[in-house]
């Protein structure tokens, strides 16, 4: 009778766990950003355009190819994206639950510490599907695979196999967590035999899955677009968007406290020696993934940089301390409790946020691919503005590229595709891919170009020299709403 309880408040903490991701998916109201980028690609998947060839992808494909496939499921709208976004979420905090079991934990103290990731994690929730946090599971699958115990072969040949998917979501992420599981072998074990043979072990399952996949996109003819959007813009990238804010100096203080103390449990004779081990995995992950706080070192970044972070505190926290003293069934019921206000909190907030934005927001239809997803009445109507000039051009054989974040707003609901000048960032491009864009420009006729009038109106990854080149040597014909209209001479 006590086990079934137990099961039943799990299945019920994992409901409303459920439940708060897809309200606070749902309830975040449009924006062009990350999450219609993402759309837009693959929606343009979708309606059989070529990934890489066909439009300007800078990740490797997975995360993708598994979008494309929700959309042949159950339909090619926002909404169903919105429900990929849920789904990726519900996912990771799982994984996170089934790691802090694997330390050792009481059910209680793990739904606790799976509460406590929601709240550092929440901005990111409202972010939409991207293939940073799908490419985090996987990486939280291998650090589930280490904790589980697994036998030594079939350890490392499951970890290459991880390795793989990680690196094939984001090709970045992929390398910062190999890098971190190859270092913390190297320094347990040394540059030995048994080190060589594991990683050959990994190498035996990473390296047929990525030629079968390169093959499988040479056929196609996409295997060097692949190639030049994923690495051959990621110094382009980096020299036009590397910066460090206060936030990130603050990050860091916390980053390094918490290696200090992982070093001080480390060398600390009375630390047993099982905690010592796993803290070294945990810190060699977590310095791996510090990476990917360059060279785009915003909030979200940060926090996807900390994320391994905050698991090993938690971990030591767990070992040390608090597995220490919560011991008793009053202990049990705290944890309960504290889960419950953490949850309340969050749909209080959500609802705040919601309730508070609703008497200027307004829905897209059935029939429109942002359906279902609340809009503020005023980019309604900038999107019904813009649309409509485009469809008039277009009646007249003139096409009309917008060169700004915002592309995908008007782009998708017209079912166009203008490959790269549908997002054009600086890094987006591949190898020089600035220069070979503004030469596309400059022999584009019956063509109209909207850039914004104001500058400061402009994302901060959009490409200032295409900016320069419009403004320099196009001519400026009209303007409508925030927009400036170009045209080569």
């Amino acid at each position: 009778m006590k086990k079934l309880k137990e099961i039943f408040l799990i299945l019920l903490f994992f409901i409303v766990l459920l439940f708060i991701i897809t309200i606070c998916t749902f309830s975040n109201p449009f924006y062009c950003y990350d999450e219609i980028w993402n759309f837009q690609s693959i929606n343009k998947m979708h309606q059989n355009s070529l990934i890489y060839r066909d439009h300007n992808v800078i990740i490797t494909p997975l995360f993708f190819h598994l979008g494309n496939l929700m959309f042949y499921l159950f339909g090619a709208n926002l909404a169903v994206f919105r429900i990929y976004n849920v789904g990726i979420y519900f996912i990771k905090y799982l994984v996170l639950f089934f790691i802090f079991r694997h330390f050792k934990t009481k059910k209680s103290l793990a739904a606790l510490y799976t509460s406590i990731w929601i709240c550092l994690d929440f901005s990111n929730i409202t972010c939409g599907a991207n293939y940073n946090q799908l490419a985090t599971i996987f990486c939280l699958f291998g650090v589930l695979l280490y904790f589980s115990n697994t036998k030594k072969n079939s350890y490392h040949f499951l970890q290459g196999f991880l390795i793989f998917l990680t690196f094939f979501t984001k090709q970045t992420i992929g390398i910062y967590y190999a890098f971190g599981i190859v270092l913390f072998e190297l320094i347990h074990s040394g540059f030995g035999k048994n080190f060589w043979k594991n990683q050959l072990l990994k190498l035996s399952t990473f390296l047929p899955c990525l030629v079968v996949s390169c093959i499988i996109m040479s056929k196609k003819g996409n295997l060097i677009d692949c190639i030049n959007l994923c690495f051959g813009g990621i110094f382009e990238f980096g020299s036009n968007h590397f910066s460090i804010s206060w936030n990130v100096l603050k990050e860091l203080i916390s980053i390094s406290f918490i290696i200090a103390f992982s070093l001080f449990c480390i060398m600390h004779q009375k630390v047993p020696t099982t905690v010592q081990k796993n803290t070294k995995f945990l810190l060699c992950v977590s310095l791996g993934n510090s990476f990917n706080l360059f060279p785009l070192a915003n909030p979200y970044h940060i926090n996807l940089a900390l994320l391994f972070y905050y698991l090993l505190f938690m971990y030591l926290m767990d070992q040390l301390l608090i597995s220490e003293v919560f011991t008793s069934k009053k202990h049990k019921i705290v944890s309960i409790l504290i889960c419950t206000f953490i949850f309340l909190a969050h749909f209080i907030k959500v609802a705040h946020i919601y309730y508070t934005n609703q008497q200027d927001l307004t829905h897209f239809d059935k029939t429109h691919p942002f359906y279902n997803v609340a809009i503020a009445s005023k980019d309604s109507e900038r999107i019904q503005t813009i649309t409509a000039y485009i469809k008039e051009k277009q009646k007249n054989g003139i096409q009309v590229i917008v060169l700004s974040y915002e592309a995908a707003s008007f782009m998708v609901p017209l079912n166009l595709n203008n490959h790269e000048f549908d997002l054009p960032f600086s890094g987006n491009l591949g190898y020089h891919g600035i220069e070979k864009t503004i030469s596309k420009i400059s022999h584009m006729k019956n063509t109209e170009f909207l850039i914004f009038t104001n500058e400061n109106d402009c994302f901060i990854q959009e490409s200032k020299e295409i900016r320069n080149y419009i403004l320099n040597h196009l001519q400026k014909i009209d303007e409508i709403l925030e927009y400036s209209i170009y045209i080569n001479q």
